[in-house]
């Protein structure tokens, strides 16, 4: 299971909430432990997943998926399949669904033909689907109402990760609900991982170093950015991961528009493997590096160094990066100007952040737990001159930590 399912009654509580409703696809898979085809094309609203405080989980999934969910399985106990279409363009507009049928037999939406002889995965689908013939709902919607009014919440106060839902559930007659903006509440549950979610998570560290690994075996001098991308997502594709981006010199792209000698520039590359993120930050130069890069990699050394000495459960996120930034420009870098401590997990910064109109630019900030899972992350760019990086993922222990990734920081020259 995901789900951390004591923290997330813990928080619950924090916040005096009845239940939660997942609509985002992060969370959704989250909760019911099951990313789905319609998740994967973000196409949203034609899934909802609910935890309450008290009683049985529910989740909603199309019929077309029924199968597959069958296949990989749920911990929710309560399954809501939706029989109307979730695609925004259905070729049978205007005409009669079957309805009928799908409430007589759900499986006979695709049994067209008379006596299909079946596989025994069609079999096991069918009977499957078959098996959830008393939770079938024409719409997601109608799956969200049935969601919370079956929980016997029509009077709860319920957090949703987008608080149009709760107006949605208004309209359809649950004018009771009151409800919160949770998706920050989602964050904070996510923040702290479950047995589970870490071993997801040594998995992406892993992978994704490696695919950085391979690539970096790669690099030649006049390599370009597009070039050494597809083979970064090339060898993270073949790990089962997917790559997201991997950047080289400065975000915006290689400063020459291809590698060169001399210049120092960042490896900085970002993937997943079961939608579970892994990140990772080096520094390479082709050719001896001139006496004020290695003076730089040395005073960002000393600073990762800091960096791991302060990890440990109860210091503050801030903190460490006003200890790691004090550290690097008293060694002799004084124009370093960033580093983030942040959270991973399924998403690149699972902590709560800063969001609304007071919100958007101010610094989020947390104090570090037990099993959180994060990454130190130090990117520097300098137009005219050439970017360093140094960042790895540790998981936290009761009294420090333990290396996701290899912790290789040093300068790589080639």
């Amino acid at each position: 299971m995901l789900l951390n399912r004591d923290r997330a009654y813990a928080v619950m509580d924090k916040y005096k909430l009845d239940g939660l409703i997942a609509a985002q696809r992060a969370n959704i898979y989250y909760l019911c432990d099951f990313y789905a085809h319609t998740l994967e094309v973000e196409r949203h609203f034609t899934m909802f997943a609910f935890l309450p405080r008290r009683g049985e989980a529910a989740m909603s999934i199309g019929l077309t998926e029924h199968g597959r969910l069958a296949e990989h399985g749920t911990w929710v106990p309560k399954v809501y399949v939706v029989t109307g279409r979730v695609s925004p363009t259905a070729a049978n507009v205007g005409a009669k669904n079957l309805e009928a049928d799908v409430t007589r037999d759900p499986a006979a939406k695709y049994m067209l033909r008379p006596n299909p002889v079946l596989t025994k995965h069609e079999q096991f689908w069918a009977e499957a689907v078959r098996k959830r013939k008393d939770t079938m709902v024409p719409t997601a919607a109608e799956a969200l109402r049935r969601m919370v009014v079956d929980a016997g919440l029509g009077k709860g106060r319920l957090g949703a990760d987008d608080p149009r839902v709760i107006d949605w559930l208004h309209a359809m007659g649950v004018d009771g609900v009151t409800g919160i903006d949770a998706s920050n509440v989602f964050r904070e549950i996510r923040m702290v991982k479950s047995p589970a979610e870490i071993e997801l998570l040594r998995k992406s560290a892993l992978f994704n170093e490696e695919a950085v690994e391979a690539t970096i075996k790669t690099l030649h001098l006049g390599a370009t950015q597009e070039e050494l991308e597809r083979i970064y997502k090339t060898e993270l594709a073949k790990r089962d991961g997917h790559g997201i981006y991997i950047l080289f010199s400065m975000i915006s792209g290689l400063r020459s528009g291809k590698i060169v000698a001399g210049e120092p520039f960042m490896v900085d590359a970002l993937g997943t493997y079961k939608a579970y993120h892994g990140d990772l930050g080096r520094t390479v130069v082709f050719g001896e590096p001139d006496a004020e890069t290695r003076k730089r990699d040395r005073a960002m050394q000393k600073g990762w160094q800091a960096a791991c000495e302060a990890m440990k459960p109860g210091a503050k996120g801030s903190d460490i990066v006003r200890t790691v930034m004090t550290v690097v420009q008293k060694e002799g870098f004084p124009t370093f100007n960033h580093s983030v401590a942040h959270t991973v997990g399924l998403e690149h910064t699972d902590h709560p952040i800063p969001i609304g109109p007071t919100g958007m630019g101010a610094v989020p900030d947390f104090t570090i737990e037990e099993n959180m899972v994060l990454n130190f992350d130090m990117p520097y760019q300098e137009w005219g001159w050439g970017s360093m990086h140094i960042e790895d993922t540790l998981l936290v222990t009761k009294t420090g930590f333990e290396p996701l990734t290899s912790f290789k920081t040093q300068l790589r020259v080639l």
